[in-house]
């Protein structure tokens, strides 16, 4: 059996972590009768879904290419991303909708206890560890899932905050200050899933990476000495990998070992430049095409 890859561990961390959270949240919201808390149990329990895709989705991303998916399989880890976004959309509108009408009618008693002010605090120690874990695997390893994942675990570290707060508030005399709390965890989850659901379909689009990647490609290319004019760059990224997509034209004349000792040191120099990429080069004769003259090139 294979091992798992950091990723993969990274994943399977924070689904322990999420079921912990969860199943801790809730007993203490039911207890409690805390709006804000079971909100945040709901939250943990939409990241324990998300944690799940994700280490399933990285499973996947990181196989290599095969006859029926050529490109490999990174796009897994943007499907995945937009699934868990949309389950934080389905729950954020029913907190919200439960908030209201708490605000409305009033006639819940909210018990703050003082196991659920430490089930908060607890949350808030876990969501910090989890997010600087999840953050800096996600840059190293370029992985799209677990940079949806930290985004999340940091908004649920100000989600338990907004919940502390509220049921402070609540030991002071406050009973509405619950469902306001859980108002803004559901505020918190929209905006994460609505972030999340932008920087995916944009991948899935083949949008040109928003990285700078395409202008570090283009720097890598006129580094390559001699008389080449590039024509065309066109690319896009998935599972944290860029595929590039290049045509430069050469002197008229110039013979094939040399037009593909060209296309090779630009091959190198995309590949140092954005380690990992997948980099396709066509040489062309010049028929009269300047410098700075690109067709089809995506700005």
């Amino acid at each position: 059996m294979p091992a798992m890859s950091i990723q993969q561990r990274t994943a399977l961390s924070s689904v322990a972590i999420a079921a912990t959270l969860a199943a801790i949240k809730l007993v203490a919201g039911l207890l409690s009768h805390s709006l804000g808390m079971i909100a945040e149990a709901i939250h943990s329990g939409t990241d324990l879904v998300a944690a799940l895709l994700t280490f399933f989705a990285v499973g996947v991303a990181v196989r290599p290419p095969d006859r029926d998916h050529p490109f490999g399989h990174g796009k897994a880890e943007h499907l995945s991303a937009l699934g868990e976004a949309a389950v934080l959309v389905v729950a954020s509108v029913g907190i919200a909708v439960e908030a209201v009408m708490r605000l409305a009618q009033g006639s819940h008693s909210v018990e703050a206890q003082w196991y659920a002010l430490a089930v908060a605090g607890v949350a808030i120690v876990l969501d910090a560890g989890r997010f600087m874990s999840s953050n800096r695997v996600a840059k190293r390893e370029g992985s799209a899932a677990l940079e949806a994942n930290a985004l999340h675990f940091a908004l649920d570290m100000v989600g338990s905050a907004a919940v502390l707060l509220g049921l402070l508030l609540v030991r002071a005399g406050d009973q509405g200050a619950d469902a306001v709390a859980a108002l803004l965890v559901a505020g918190l989850v929209l905006f994460s899933a609505g972030r999340v659901m932008r920087r995916n379909v944009q991948v899935l689009m083949d949008r040109v990476p928003v990285s700078g990647a395409q202008e570090t490609a283009r720097e890598a290319i006129e580094s390559v000495h001699g008389a080449v004019s590039l024509r065309r760059l066109r690319m896009r990224e998935a599972g944290g990998r860029h595929f590039a997509d290049v045509i430069v034209t050469v002197a008229p004349g110039t013979n094939v070992e040399t037009g593909h000792e060209i296309a090779s040191a630009i091959e190198h120099a995309i590949e140092q430049a954005l380690p990992g990429s997948d980099v396709v080069v066509h040489v062309e004769p010049d028929r009269g095409v300047e410098i700075g003259q690109e067709s089809h090139e995506e700005s």
